[in-house]
């Protein structure tokens, strides 16, 4: 290769962010939950397969119990999971320390504030938390605290060190992620450094723009017997151009999961992106198929199968601003969203309270509005829904929504007055139980029963239908349910079309047909262009 050949980093080349060898999910990263998701479940899930790898060889060969928490080490052996175990250990010595100051916290104040002053309480609460908390009673007197959010970006459980990025050249099979650490291996090439390092947006940017390798491998110090495999993830085969939709028309494209693609001629939207990768062996959009510049990125909340890291790194330096709720002010299951993908080193993070919008460009806005259930019933506030007007077109984002209460966009001025272009919806209907995701971070354990009726789900179909009906919407579009094979890994789901959110798109699909609707279950490439309409709605 000539010495200055500049080069385009491949569309196929996988780049999974990771925080002491397990997949950086928000949870996770953010200090004060991933403090106790990593001690209270990452570690022991490692600890358990150190003393019986047989029990968990024996489940995760069985495909029907994908994603449960069972270690798959993928061919590594006994001494590398115990490695792992101690990486762990080591790098995560600080959020292990704050967990268990976490924990005194809770006892402090269970023990000493009784409705008295919280004033003497101050001088008690432990090391890892003192100056990053305030000490407040709810209005049954009943004592909490909250987290100043962004001195945690800056306490030592912020483990900057043990951040890092692994390549691999394409996609392939593998655990999942919330169950089994990402091992090393002789296919990935592990990069330590930082997540909001600016030498990231030089390697992805590359997507679209030719590089100069050996200098970037230099500047990111790659080792020399390394730099070969690093020149292997680019070609010097340039991306397609983009291209834009017709002027007068307004496009819609649904990658997978809830990521969808809001374009006009001018202006591009991009909906909760989780982008799969080119070469996995399925037909989907990818990062191919995105525009060079993305004028705003809408998160609707936080879970991480709206809220990917990993997709959201490699589009730092394209995205003009990233719009997400306002949160609640920091309580400990309800991280921000802002403090977080600011420390992530994005420029600039909007929040939206309820029912503030924000002017993307010329009639193009993005209105939040409120969010009801899947949440397991929590005090969880950092969430929207939101709705998109563009060029005259409105489409209402309800992502994993369940209206339990029918009343509230009744309660919201001409939201049920205008006719809805489209209601795009999930239809996890069942979902997991609180603890699947919220365990780790409860303070008393739930009744198994509690536990299991309290659940991670959205909308059935009657639900969506109800809705749909309500919001005078004239196309209802259900999120795919099993249908991206190459999410697997994140999202637990294979395609099974007895499974009931399967069986509830049908039911949709029938409800809406009779009411003269169109109604889909979003899969592959669907795309829709609509004619923009004039302000009057002509």
């Amino acid at each position: 290769m000539p010495a200055h050949q500049k080069l385009y980093l491949r569309p196929s080349v996988v780049a999974q962010p990771l925080l002491h060898r397990w997949y950086a999910w928000p949870y996770l990263l953010a200090p004060h939950t991933g403090a106790l998701n990593l001690r209270d479940r990452l570690l022991p899930i490692v600890d358990s397969y150190l003393k019986a790898p047989h029990i968990h060889e024996s489940v995760t060969a069985d495909p029907h119990r994908y994603g449960a928490p069972f270690l798959d080490p993928q061919g590594a052996d006994h001494e590398d999971v115990q490695a792992v175990r101690d990486t762990m250990a080591k790098e995560g010595h600080a959020k292990l320390q704050l967990a268990d100051d976490i924990d005194q916290l809770r006892t402090l104040l269970r023990e000493n504030a009784l409705g008295g002053p919280m004033e003497p309480l101050y001088p008690l609460v432990p090391d890892a938390l003192r100056g990053r908390v305030e000490l407040v009673y709810d209005t049954a007197h009943r004592p909490t605290f909250r987290f100043f959010e962004p001195l945690m970006y800056a306490s030592p459980a912020y483990e900057r060190d043990g951040q890092c990025i692994s390549l691999t050249a394409a996609p392939a099979p593998q655990p999942f992620v919330y169950s089994s650490p990402v091992l090393p291996h002789p296919d990935r090439l592990d990069i330590d450094l930082p997540f909001d390092s600016p030498l990231w947006d030089e390697l992805f940017t590359a997507r679209t723009t030719p590089v100069d390798v050996p200098r970037l491998a230099q500047r990111f110090g790659i080792p020399e017997a390394d730099i070969p495999a690093f020149i292997a993830f680019f070609h010097d085969v340039p991306p397609a151009a983009h291209t834009r939709p017709a002027p007068g028309t307004v496009r819609t494209r649904y990658f997978n999961h809830a990521t969808v693609l809001i374009e006009t001629d001018t202006t591009s939207v991009l909906l909760d992106p989780l982008i799969g990768y080119t070469d996995d062996g399925h037909q989907h959009y990818t990062f191919e198929d995105l525009p060079a510049h993305i004028d705003a990125v809408v998160i609707s909340h936080f879970h991480s199968d709206h809220f990917s890291v990993e997709t959201l790194l490699q589009l730092r330096a394209r995205i003009g601003t990233v719009l997400v709720p306002r949160a609640s002010g920091g309580s400990l299951p309800d991280p921000s969203l802002r403090t977080m993908l600011q420390a992530l080193g994005f420029p600039d993070v909007r929040e939206l309270s309820e029912l503030e919008s924000h002017q993307v460009a010329d009639r193009v806005e993005v209105t939040a509005l409120p969010f009801l259930g899947e949440h397991a019933d929590l005090d969880i506030r950092t969430k929207m829904v939101p709705l998109v007007q563009a060029a005259g077109r409105t489409f209402l984002f309800a992502t994993d929504i369940t209206p339990l209460e029918p009343a509230l966009y009744n309660n919201i001025p001409h939201l049920t007055k205008t006719p809805l272009d489209a209601l795009f919806i999930g239809l996890e209907c069942v979902g997991a139980p609180l603890n699947w995701l919220y365990g780790p971070l409860l303070e008393q354990k739930l009744s198994r029963e509690h536990n299991a009726g309290r659940r991670l789900k959205g909308s059935d179909a009657a639900q969506a239908d109800q809705l749909a009906q309500q919001l005078n919407a004239r196309h209802v579009y259900a999120y795919a349910m099993g249908l991206e094979p190459w999410l697997k890994h994140l999202t637990g789901s294979d395609y099974d079309p007895e499974a009931e959110p399967v069986r509830q798109a049908a039911v949709l699909a029938d409800l809406s047909a009779r009411r003269g609707i169109t109604s889909e279950l979003l899969r592959d490439q669907a795309e829709r262009n609509w004619p923009a309409l004039g302000p009057t709605g002509q």
